[in-house]
């Protein structure tokens, strides 16, 4: 993916920005908001960004961000 591309979730605008590594940029509403990745093809997580660690908790947003990313790469 060597683009962006937005889309609207739960009223929100959200821009997508591929960086290294599977690793996305999230922009919400124009302003960066989170780091996401998935990790062993399974489970979508952010990324803390004071440790640079994946974060595992139960994230509804970042699970559907995730399906919606996926979803645009199999385009």
């Amino acid at each position: 993916m060597d683009e962006s591309f937005h889309f609207k979730l739960r009223g929100e605008i959200y821009e997508v920005v591929a960086e290294e590594d599977n690793t996305f940029t999230i922009f919400k509403m124009g302003e960066e908001y989170l780091l996401i990745t998935k990790l062993r093809g399974k489970k979508w997580v952010r990324i803390d960004y004071k440790t640079d660690e994946p974060v595992i908790e139960e994230n509804d947003e970042v699970e559907d961000l995730g399906s919606i990313i996926e979803r645009f790469m199999k385009k």
